[in-house]
């Protein structure tokens, strides 16, 4: 398995090395997934993690998943209950599925979601966490039925994951069309200056209008982004890099 181990990380050095070069985010995924396959794993995704009350779907850059299990998996509210998600949110370290510590008879929903995604043929998975310069959560999940890996295959994932990360986001953003902005100047900053933690009467006094005036770009912002205060306005605005601290 030594032996095997080293092939793993020369050949995940040379992919490494290859992302600078690539340009189409399939040869991104084609890419990873050949070299993976090799520990067992025949599905992986690579997303962004969204808040409780959104889909997983728009968030996914790079996905070869079992057919049907994306759609079935947002229709149902999985992603609300499912512990791997949860434990992305509390470690930077990457993890096994099996792993996750969750109470199955307390949370059944939970223990649907492990056994649901078994019957698609991901019984096992590795997860590599990811945090990016804003603080914001992603990752990269890797599935399969049967999977080996060892300590120095495991190390060497990890590292691949982190790079097929950065290569995932810069070659889907290449070819997503511009949108612009959603929110407007004024709407941006006022929410730059609550991120600040400043009150909607000293963010009127910073910007010189009203307090109402204030409130009405909040509510604006809200219902725009499609959130139920200002906190949670502000944490998305965040993450659609609306707004930058």
């Amino acid at each position: 398995m030594s032996d095997a181990g080293d092939a793993f990380i020369r050949q995940s050095f040379d992919l490494i090395d290859g992302f600078d070069e690539m340009s189409d985010p399939l040869d991104v995924q084609q890419r990873v997934l050949d070299l993976v396959k090799d520990c067992g794993f025949t599905y992986f995704t690579i997303t962004r993690l969204p808040q409780p009350s959104e889909r997983l779907g728009p968030n996914v850059l790079l996905s070869i998943w079992p057919k049907g299990w994306l759609s079935h998996y947002d229709r149902v509210g999985h992603y609300r209950y499912d512990p791997v998600v949860r434990h992305c949110y509390r470690t930077i370290e990457p993890f096994t599925w099996t792993e996750v510590h969750y109470e199955p008879e307390i949370l059944p929903r939970a223990r649907r979601v492990m056994d649901e995604a078994t019957d698609h043929g991901m019984a096992v998975g590795f997860c590599v966490p990811i945090h990016d310069a804003m603080g914001f959560q992603a990752v990269v999940s890797l599935a399969g039925r049967q999977v080996e890996l060892p300590p120095r295959v495991r190390r060497g994932v990890h590292m691949l994951g982190l790079y097929a990360w950065g290569a995932a986001e810069r070659t889907t953003a290449q070819r997503r069309k511009p949108t612009g902005r959603l929110l407007s100047a004024r709407e941006r900053d006022v929410l730059s200056w609550a991120a600040l933690g400043h009150t909607s009467e000293e963010v009127a006094d910073i910007l010189g209008i009203s307090n109402q005036t204030v409130n009405t770009h909040l509510k604006n912002a809200r219902v725009k982004i499609g959130t139920r205060n200002t906190t949670h306005t502000v944490v998305e605005a965040l993450r659609r890099r609306e707004i930058t601290l």
